[in-house]
């Protein structure tokens, strides 16, 4: 099934949740353009995200990653993977539910917390000791997640490749039923 989009695609979910390999393979088959949010703070600000944290803090970087979402919502339709943080700030929310269509890719917190537990790049995990922190975490920013368009779902730990055809067939479903505004979890 071939795909024009009229709308631009943002990924959210929790960091280690894949939403920039899944996007880029999702892009590809889409035939779409794929960016990632955070690259483009980096490359705004010419510094990584760990630094932005440490220089400038949270808001500083929540500030301007809403400017660049915002910029890139409003121009030529992608597919985006949003920071695991951005659909959290409700004027982020209600930017991408107004104009965007978006993608939560939904994962256990267990197997997220086995991706990050040591990546010393993510400010967020600075604050998480264990699985337990991790998980109060994610249950805080699960009801904002569950507002996306669309929820895919890797509960039974997919490869990349099986997530990637999931969501592409989920977004696909979705978007031939053309089920306007209602959620749909997969």
């Amino acid at each position: 099934m071939k795909h024009k989009l009229n709308k631009t695609i943002v990924l959210v979910g929790m960091m280690g949740s894949g939403k920039t390999v899944i996007g880029r393979g999702l892009a590809k088959k889409l035939n779409a353009k794929f960016v990632d949010l955070d690259q483009e703070i980096v490359k705004a600000a010419n510094l990584e995200i760990t630094e932005i944290f440490a220089n400038f803090g949270e808001e500083f970087f929540r500030e301007k990653e809403s400017k660049i979402l915002e910029r890139l919502i409003f121009g030529p339709q992608i597919v985006l993977a949003s920071g695991g943080g951005a659909f959290i700030s409700k004027i982020n929310q209600n930017l991408i539910l107004d104009n965007t269509f978006s993608i939560w890719l939904k994962s256990d917190p267990k197997i997220l917390w086995g991706r990050l537990k040591n990546k010393k790049n993510r400010p967020l995990l600075n604050d998480c000791g264990n699985l337990s922190d991790f998980k109060k975490i994610y249950k805080l920013r699960e009801k904002s997640y569950s507002r996306a368009n669309l929820c895919v779902s890797n509960e039974h730990v997919l490869s990349i490749d099986e997530m990637i055809e999931k969501t592409f067939t989920c977004y696909s479903n979705f978007v031939t039923v053309n089920l306007k505004g209602k959620a749909y979890n997969a």
